[in-house]
């Protein structure tokens, strides 16, 4: 109390609530990898260093997309596509990307990056940096794993570029020292995966060489868990498509050459000169027309002008549609590329215009009303523009008509160019590049892109299950075992694991380190079906969200509880400190993550001299406090007993 020396009226507010335990977050991952790019606002400006983002938007503006792949095999062969994923040679190895797309999807929320090197062109480092093209070893995530240390927020360790190290004793050394960092700090847990992913071998050769590998002190094997198999995605691979071979091939032996030298026999103009020639009568026609009848007479030609126009106008459609096959012949081939290209050009500049000029023409002989307007419409004297015959073609001494440009095209034109380039014998394979192929078939194009978008993205599973945290601590609490929850984005596991493959799975009798599956169930999807800890042997770190309660409780009350330091370390301070946490523990007993009746059968809080401390505890400044909770367990197996009973009436 203050010593009041003047007189007057004061106020002194009593304290008489005990302070509250803020619940700290549970599921902030840090993912430590490579990217494209780590730049804020200078180029480089986030190297290294943990930053928290909450979207992919984020992640896009800051770190850039996926490494474009350069190694997607595509054979087109008599025009049916296939498409083979790049081979784990060829395939990059940067999947941080990809594997944000999938965190978020499966209901991930904020989460921390920590770029270690960029894969990115130079024009987006800066000038102290430089592109990283393969990973070689785990030095790199291990100085962002110790970046992350620094970071009090980040509550899981995800390793998605870590697959990519050449071999086992490195990559699981990389997630022991994530393992260590989780004991010293007691506030994160390690999510694991396998080095590499097996496909239909029942043995799981790789889950052997995880539990060879990890370390088997359980006091860092309760900080992680493990899950497999690989899973096959519906993200779609990023590609360049220069880079993106083509193999165009055709099954069977063709002679090409032939085919469409016979699609060039069968064009014939004979029908298309007798409408010419019907037109240029009819014009001398309306010309010889004279007298008062003559405006009449001259409109009442208008039909059959009309109709010798729409005989010509399906007649350079049936046209187009036999170019258009000698084309398609060329182009699934990868023949006469050149020619193709100035046939091509041909249809568009003669065929596709004129039926322009004609539509033209129609539809103003439509609105005439006297000879000379219906004259003017089609004589190849008039200076419209177009007139009828000046746009097929029709003048006097000319030789340049549409018939004549047809007969020039199959006799020494673009026809013939193309057709005398074609192989008389196709069979063998032509590569292209898929950027050539746009330029030259987009319905093709569009094919092989709808094609490669259908490719399996197979990615370790660890990125998915740090979602399915986050989301069930969402949805439920963290005391919720992350498991029998259905994973977004994932067609199924590489490895289909059956109900007795699981066992060894699920229990290592020979040192516990419990792997947690992924499972594909009729009529459910895939499942995430465990919920161990790789201390599965461990009765009482056997489960991930008894392990992960347990952080959040601790860190959440060591928190609260360091407003309390230097405080008088008597009972008032006590009394104080073990009601605050016995309202904290209250409160997620009502939520339901404490088991019992009630809250004294559900944890106890002790405090106190005689009780948890010493007179000697007092004098040397430490209050020990003692917190014991009833976290509830999952039901991991459910038994049903059935048994007869007898007839009582």
């Amino acid at each position: 109390m203050s010593a009041y020396k003047t007189p007057g009226v004061y106020v002194e507010e009593i304290v008489k609530f005990p302070p509250s335990v803020a619940q700290v977050e549970t599921a902030i991952p840090a993912f430590i990898g490579y990217t494209e790019k780590a730049t804020r606002k200078v180029k480089g400006d986030l190297k290294g260093t943990p930053t928290r983002i909450s979207s992919m938007l984020e992640y896009e503006m800051y770190f850039g997309v996926a490494k474009a792949e350069t190694g997607i095999e595509v054979t087109v062969e008599d025009g049916k596509v296939s498409v083979e994923a790049p081979n784990s040679a060829e395939k990059s190895p940067f999947l941080m990307y990809y594997s944000l797309q999938l965190y978020f999807a499966n209901g991930g929320g904020p989460c921390y990056i920590t770029s270690v090197g960029r894969y990115g062109e130079s024009n987006l480092l800066d000038g102290n940096d430089s592109q990283v093209t393969a990973i070689t070893s785990d030095s790199d995530f291990n100085d962002g794993l110790a970046e992350v240390r620094k970071v009090d927020e980040v509550t899981l360790i995800v390793f998605p570029d870590a697959t990519a190290l050449t071999d086992d004793t490195t990559f699981y050394s990389l997630y022991n020292s994530a393992l260590t960092q989780c004991n010293e700090l007691q506030d994160r847990f390690t999510i694991i995966d396998t080095r590499t992913y097996d496909t239909i071998d029942a043995s799981f050769p790789n889950v052997g060489i995880l539990r060879d590998r990890i370390s088997s002190d359980k006091n860092y094997l309760k900080y992680g868990a493990a899950y497999y198999p690989f899973i096959k995605t519906i993200l779609d691979y990023s590609y360049d498509e220069s880079s993106t071979n083509v193999t165009i091939s055709t099954a069977l032996p063709r002679n090409i050459q032939a085919e469409a030298q016979l699609i060039a026999t069968g064009i014939d103009t004979t029908d298309l000169s007798t409408f010419l020639t019907e037109i240029v009568a009819i014009s001398t026609t309306v010309d010889n027309l004279s007298g008062p009848d003559e405006n009449t007479d001259a409109v009442a030609e208008v039909p059959n002008i009309v109709a010798r126009i729409n005989s010509i106008k399906n007649y350079l459609s049936n046209l187009e549609v036999e170019l258009n096959k000698a084309l398609n012949l060329a182009r699934t081939d990868g023949a006469a590329v050149a020619e193709a290209n100035a046939l091509d050009t041909w249809i568009t500049n003669e065929i596709e215009t004129l039926q322009l000029e004609l539509n033209k023409v129609k539809d103003r002989l439509n609105d005439d009303d006297s000879k000379i307007t219906v004259f003017n419409e089609i004589s190849e004297t008039t200076t419209n523009n177009p007139s009828l015959q000046r746009a097929l073609g029709i003048h006097n001494g000319s030789t340049d008509s549409i018939v004549d440009k047809i007969n020039t095209l199959i006799a020494s034109g673009e026809l013939n160019d193309l057709i005398t380039n074609l192989p008389t014998s196709s069979g063998s394979a032509t590569v292209k590049a898929l950027d050539v192929i746009k330029t030259e078939d987009d319905a093709l194009y569009n094919q092989i892109k709808a094609e490669i978008s259908n490719l399996p993205l197979i990615l370790p599973p660890s990125s998915a299950i740090a979602g399915v945290y986050a989301r069930v601590d969402s949805d439920r609490g963290v005391w919720k075992a992350p498991a029998n929850v259905s994973l977004n984005y994932v067609i199924e596991p590489t490895v289909n694991i059956s109900h007795e493959a699981q066992r060894d799975l699920n229990v290592d009798t020979v040192a516990g380190k419990s792997i947690n599956a992924i499972r594909s169930f009729v009529g459910k999807g895939n499942l995430v079906w465990g919920a161990r800890t790789l201390a599965g042997n461990d009765n009482e770190w056997r489960y991930v969200s008894v392990r992960r309660f347990f952080n959040m409780a601790e860190e959440s009350i060591k928190k609260a509880t360091e407003q309390f330091v230097f405080e008088p370390n008597d009972k008032n301070t006590w009394v104080r400190v073990k009601a605050m946490i016995d309202n904290f523990l209250t409160q997620q007993w009502r939520a339901g993550a404490l088991a019992g009746p009630t809250p004294e059968k559900a944890f106890y809080v002790s405090v106190g001299l005689g009780e948890t401390m010493t007179a000697q505890d007092v004098l040397e400044g430490n209050m020990i406090i003692e917190i014991g909770m009833a976290v509830v367990r999952p039901a991991e197996f459910i038994i049903l007993k059935f048994s007869h009973k007898m007839q009582e009436a």
